[in-house]
Protein backbone atom coordinates (compact mmCIF):
# COMPACT_ATOMS: atom_id res chain seq x y z
CA UNK A 1 0.00 0.00 0.00
CA UNK A 2 2.69 2.32 0.89
CA UNK A 3 4.53 1.66 -2.43
CA UNK A 4 1.19 2.28 -4.49
CA UNK A 5 1.11 5.79 -2.61
CA UNK A 6 4.00 6.19 -3.45
CA UNK A 7 4.09 5.56 -6.95
CA UNK A 8 0.50 7.83 -7.47
CA UNK A 9 2.77 10.87 -5.28
CA UNK A 10 5.05 10.49 -8.22
CA UNK A 11 2.69 10.23 -10.91
CA UNK A 12 0.19 13.63 -9.76
CA UNK A 13 1.38 16.69 -8.71
CA UNK A 14 1.00 18.01 -5.22
CA UNK A 15 -0.73 21.09 -5.85
CA UNK A 16 -3.52 18.45 -7.35
CA UNK A 17 -5.14 17.28 -4.20
CA UNK A 18 -5.99 21.23 -2.87
CA UNK A 19 -6.81 22.28 -6.28
CA UNK A 20 -9.78 19.45 -6.43
CA UNK A 21 -10.49 20.46 -3.12
CA UNK A 22 -10.92 24.14 -3.34
CA UNK A 23 -13.46 23.30 -6.72
CA UNK A 24 -15.68 20.76 -4.98
CA UNK A 25 -15.90 23.54 -2.08
CA UNK A 26 -16.83 26.41 -4.63
CA UNK A 27 -18.99 24.19 -6.56
CA UNK A 28 -20.85 23.47 -2.89
CA UNK A 29 -21.09 27.08 -1.85
CA UNK A 30 -22.71 28.49 -5.44
CA UNK A 31 -25.11 25.34 -5.18
CA UNK A 32 -25.95 27.07 -1.45
CA UNK A 33 -26.17 30.54 -3.09
CA UNK A 34 -28.36 29.48 -5.79
CA UNK A 35 -30.70 27.92 -3.97
CA UNK A 36 -31.45 30.37 -1.11
CA UNK A 37 -31.60 33.42 -3.87
CA UNK A 38 -34.75 31.62 -6.17
CA UNK A 39 -37.30 33.72 -6.72
CA UNK A 40 -40.98 32.93 -7.49
CA UNK A 41 -41.92 33.72 -10.70
CA UNK A 42 -45.63 34.83 -9.72
CA UNK A 43 -44.47 36.67 -6.61
CA UNK A 44 -41.92 38.89 -9.01
CA UNK A 45 -44.26 39.36 -11.74
CA UNK A 46 -47.27 40.70 -9.14
CA UNK A 47 -44.62 43.05 -8.07
CA UNK A 48 -43.59 44.48 -10.91
CA UNK A 49 -46.76 44.87 -12.66
CA UNK A 50 -47.94 46.68 -8.83
CA UNK A 51 -44.76 49.14 -9.72
CA UNK A 52 -45.71 49.48 -13.64
CA UNK A 53 -49.30 50.91 -12.48
CA UNK A 54 -48.04 53.06 -9.42
CA UNK A 55 -45.88 55.05 -12.03
CA UNK A 56 -47.63 54.88 -15.51
CA UNK A 57 -45.67 52.51 -17.15
CA UNK A 58 -48.02 51.23 -19.85
CA UNK A 59 -45.42 48.62 -21.40
CA UNK A 60 -42.18 50.54 -21.46
CA UNK A 61 -40.85 49.60 -18.16
CA UNK A 62 -37.13 50.13 -17.66
CA UNK A 63 -36.97 46.79 -16.55
CA UNK A 64 -37.12 44.22 -19.63
CA UNK A 65 -39.04 41.36 -18.68
CA UNK A 66 -40.32 38.44 -20.36
CA UNK A 67 -43.82 38.80 -22.54
CA UNK A 68 -45.53 36.55 -19.90
CA UNK A 69 -44.50 38.75 -16.96
CA UNK A 70 -45.25 41.76 -18.50
CA UNK A 71 -47.82 43.58 -17.27
CA UNK A 72 -51.03 44.42 -19.30
CA UNK A 73 -50.94 48.32 -21.10
CA UNK A 74 -54.28 49.84 -19.52
CA UNK A 75 -56.34 51.82 -22.11
CA UNK A 76 -58.59 54.96 -21.31
CA UNK A 77 -62.06 55.14 -22.96
CA UNK A 78 -62.18 58.51 -24.61
CA UNK A 79 -65.27 59.08 -23.54
CA UNK A 80 -64.66 58.18 -19.83
CA UNK A 81 -64.13 62.32 -18.85
CA UNK A 82 -68.02 62.65 -20.44
CA UNK A 83 -69.34 60.23 -19.07
CA UNK A 84 -68.12 61.50 -15.50
CA UNK A 85 -69.42 64.76 -16.46
CA UNK A 86 -72.94 63.83 -17.21
CA UNK A 87 -72.90 62.45 -14.05
CA UNK A 88 -71.02 65.88 -12.05
CA UNK A 89 -73.51 67.34 -13.65
CA UNK A 90 -77.47 67.11 -12.76
CA UNK A 91 -76.80 67.30 -8.80
CA UNK A 92 -74.79 70.43 -9.33
CA UNK A 93 -78.19 71.75 -11.33
CA UNK A 94 -80.61 71.12 -8.61
CA UNK A 95 -77.66 72.70 -5.66
CA UNK A 96 -78.03 76.17 -7.22
CA UNK A 97 -81.90 75.70 -7.92
CA UNK A 98 -82.67 74.87 -4.19
CA UNK A 99 -80.44 77.76 -3.12
CA UNK A 100 -82.55 79.95 -5.51
CA UNK A 101 -85.94 78.58 -3.74
CA UNK A 102 -84.39 79.17 -0.37
CA UNK A 103 -83.60 83.10 -1.45
CA UNK A 104 -86.60 84.17 -2.80
CA UNK A 105 -89.70 82.10 -1.03
CA UNK A 106 -89.63 84.18 1.88
CA UNK A 107 -89.33 87.01 -0.04
CA UNK A 108 -92.64 86.42 -2.37
CA UNK A 109 -95.25 86.85 1.04
CA UNK A 110 -93.18 89.72 2.24
CA UNK A 111 -93.41 91.99 -1.35
CA UNK A 112 -97.27 90.87 -1.78
CA UNK A 113 -97.91 92.07 1.44
CA UNK A 114 -96.48 95.84 1.32
CA UNK A 115 -97.97 96.16 -2.10
CA UNK A 116 -101.58 95.04 -0.29
CA UNK A 117 -100.59 97.45 2.33
CA UNK A 118 -99.67 100.43 -0.48
CA UNK A 119 -102.59 99.44 -2.23
CA UNK A 120 -105.05 99.65 0.49
CA UNK A 121 -103.37 103.11 1.77
CA UNK A 122 -103.72 104.92 -1.67
CA UNK A 123 -107.37 103.98 -2.00
CA UNK A 124 -108.34 104.89 1.50
CA UNK A 125 -106.83 108.51 0.77
CA UNK A 126 -108.75 108.31 -2.30
CA UNK A 127 -112.05 107.75 -0.36
CA UNK A 128 -111.65 110.57 2.18
CA UNK A 129 -110.22 113.21 -0.48
CA UNK A 130 -113.66 112.25 -2.33
CA UNK A 131 -115.83 113.43 0.44
CA UNK A 132 -113.40 116.53 0.81
CA UNK A 133 -112.71 115.36 4.77
CA UNK A 134 -108.80 115.50 4.14
CA UNK A 135 -108.20 117.98 6.68
CA UNK A 136 -109.39 115.86 9.56
CA UNK A 137 -108.41 112.83 8.35
CA UNK A 138 -104.43 111.80 8.11
CA UNK A 139 -103.63 108.13 6.40
CA UNK A 140 -100.26 107.08 6.99
CA UNK A 141 -97.58 105.22 5.04
CA UNK A 142 -97.58 101.78 5.93
CA UNK A 143 -95.25 100.79 8.42
CA UNK A 144 -94.21 97.96 10.44
CA UNK A 145 -97.07 96.18 8.50
CA UNK A 146 -99.93 98.28 9.56
CA UNK A 147 -101.15 101.21 8.39
CA UNK A 148 -102.41 104.11 10.64
CA UNK A 149 -105.47 106.04 10.00
CA UNK A 150 -106.09 109.57 12.57
CA UNK A 151 -109.20 111.21 12.74
CA UNK A 152 -109.41 114.26 15.03
CA UNK A 153 -111.45 113.87 17.89
CA UNK A 154 -113.57 116.49 17.27
CA UNK A 155 -114.92 115.45 14.20
CA UNK A 156 -115.98 112.52 15.70
CA UNK A 157 -117.06 113.59 19.03
CA UNK A 158 -118.52 116.35 20.83
CA UNK A 159 -115.93 117.91 23.63
CA UNK A 160 -116.19 115.84 26.81
CA UNK A 161 -118.54 113.08 25.07
CA UNK A 162 -118.91 109.83 23.60
CA UNK A 163 -121.76 110.97 21.16
CA UNK A 164 -121.40 110.75 17.06
CA UNK A 165 -121.44 113.80 15.14
CA UNK A 166 -123.95 113.06 13.02
CA UNK A 167 -122.66 114.49 9.98
CA UNK A 168 -118.93 112.98 9.73
CA UNK A 169 -120.32 109.43 9.84
CA UNK A 170 -119.28 108.83 5.92
CA UNK A 171 -116.12 108.55 7.55
CA UNK A 172 -117.17 105.57 9.52
CA UNK A 173 -119.18 104.17 6.54
CA UNK A 174 -115.98 104.41 4.22
CA UNK A 175 -113.76 102.65 6.70
CA UNK A 176 -116.80 100.05 6.83
CA UNK A 177 -116.65 99.44 3.13
CA UNK A 178 -113.09 98.90 2.66
CA UNK A 179 -113.27 96.25 5.33
CA UNK A 180 -116.13 94.12 3.66
CA UNK A 181 -114.18 94.29 0.26
CA UNK A 182 -110.96 93.62 2.01
CA UNK A 183 -111.73 90.58 4.45
CA UNK A 184 -108.12 89.73 4.83
CA UNK A 185 -107.45 93.15 7.02
CA UNK A 186 -108.14 93.18 10.85
CA UNK A 187 -108.66 96.51 12.61
CA UNK A 188 -107.57 97.69 15.81
CA UNK A 189 -109.96 100.95 17.34
CA UNK A 190 -107.53 103.12 19.65
CA UNK A 191 -109.16 105.87 21.38
CA UNK A 192 -106.83 108.79 22.80
CA UNK A 193 -107.09 112.19 24.89
CA UNK A 194 -105.50 115.00 26.03
CA UNK A 195 -103.50 115.87 29.53
CA UNK A 196 -106.57 118.03 31.09
CA UNK A 197 -108.39 115.84 33.39
CA UNK A 198 -112.19 114.95 33.26
CA UNK A 199 -114.06 114.07 36.21
CA UNK A 200 -117.82 113.43 35.64
CA UNK A 201 -120.43 110.51 36.66
CA UNK A 202 -119.89 109.15 33.22
CA UNK A 203 -116.51 109.57 32.75
CA UNK A 204 -114.51 109.64 36.14
CA UNK A 205 -111.36 110.39 34.26
CA UNK A 206 -109.73 109.91 30.79
CA UNK A 207 -109.55 106.54 30.47
CA UNK A 208 -113.03 105.71 30.39
CA UNK A 209 -113.54 108.67 27.76
CA UNK A 210 -111.26 107.31 25.76
CA UNK A 211 -112.59 103.24 26.08
CA UNK A 212 -116.30 104.35 25.26
CA UNK A 213 -115.34 106.36 22.18
CA UNK A 214 -113.37 103.52 21.02
CA UNK A 215 -116.01 100.65 21.53
CA UNK A 216 -118.57 103.28 20.45
CA UNK A 217 -116.55 103.18 17.07
CA UNK A 218 -116.48 99.34 16.93
CA UNK A 219 -120.27 98.82 17.81
CA UNK A 220 -121.10 100.53 14.80
CA UNK A 221 -118.61 98.51 12.56
CA UNK A 222 -119.87 95.68 14.17
CA UNK A 223 -123.23 96.64 13.18
CA UNK A 224 -122.23 97.67 9.74
CA UNK A 225 -121.44 93.65 9.43
CA UNK A 226 -117.97 93.82 9.65
CA UNK A 227 -117.15 90.29 11.88
CA UNK A 228 -116.41 91.43 15.73
CA UNK A 229 -113.09 89.16 15.29
CA UNK A 230 -111.97 91.40 13.27
CA UNK A 231 -112.12 94.49 15.39
CA UNK A 232 -110.60 94.98 18.76
CA UNK A 233 -111.18 98.71 21.30
CA UNK A 234 -108.85 100.34 23.40
CA UNK A 235 -108.54 102.94 25.57
CA UNK A 236 -105.18 105.00 26.14
CA UNK A 237 -106.53 107.85 27.70
CA UNK A 238 -103.43 110.69 27.85
CA UNK A 239 -100.88 108.14 27.61
CA UNK A 240 -99.76 107.99 23.94
CA UNK A 241 -99.75 112.06 23.41
CA UNK A 242 -98.15 112.94 19.83
CA UNK A 243 -97.77 116.36 20.69
CA UNK A 244 -96.55 117.82 23.99
CA UNK A 245 -99.87 118.99 25.07
CA UNK A 246 -98.55 122.68 25.97
CA UNK A 247 -101.05 124.69 23.37
CA UNK A 248 -104.38 124.41 22.23
CA UNK A 249 -103.19 123.11 18.51
CA UNK A 250 -101.46 120.84 20.63
CA UNK A 251 -104.32 119.58 22.69
CA UNK A 252 -106.59 118.84 19.91
CA UNK A 253 -103.81 116.63 18.10
CA UNK A 254 -103.58 114.54 20.58
CA UNK A 255 -107.76 114.09 21.04
CA UNK A 256 -108.18 111.58 18.27
CA UNK A 257 -109.07 108.20 17.46
CA UNK A 258 -106.56 106.21 15.44
CA UNK A 259 -107.45 103.50 13.56
CA UNK A 260 -104.77 100.57 12.60
CA UNK A 261 -105.18 98.53 9.71
CA UNK A 262 -102.95 95.13 9.81
CA UNK A 263 -103.04 92.29 7.05
CA UNK A 264 -103.84 88.75 8.71
CA UNK A 265 -101.62 86.44 7.44
CA UNK A 266 -102.89 82.74 6.17
CA UNK A 267 -101.94 79.84 8.10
Amino acid sequence: MSARRAIIDEAEPSWMVTYADLMTLLLVFFVLLFSISTVKKEQFASTIRSFQLAIGDTGGSLIPLPEELRAPAIEIPDSLEQNNADQITPPIVVVQEVEQEEIRLPEMPEAEEEEDLSYMSNSLRDVFASMGVTDAVDVGEPRDGKIRIRVKGSVLFKSGDAEFNRQMMPILDGLLEKLEKNPEFKMGIQGHTDNIPIETAKFPSNWELSAIRATTVLRYLVRGGIDPERVTATGYGDALPIAPNETVEQRAANRRIEFVLEKVLEP
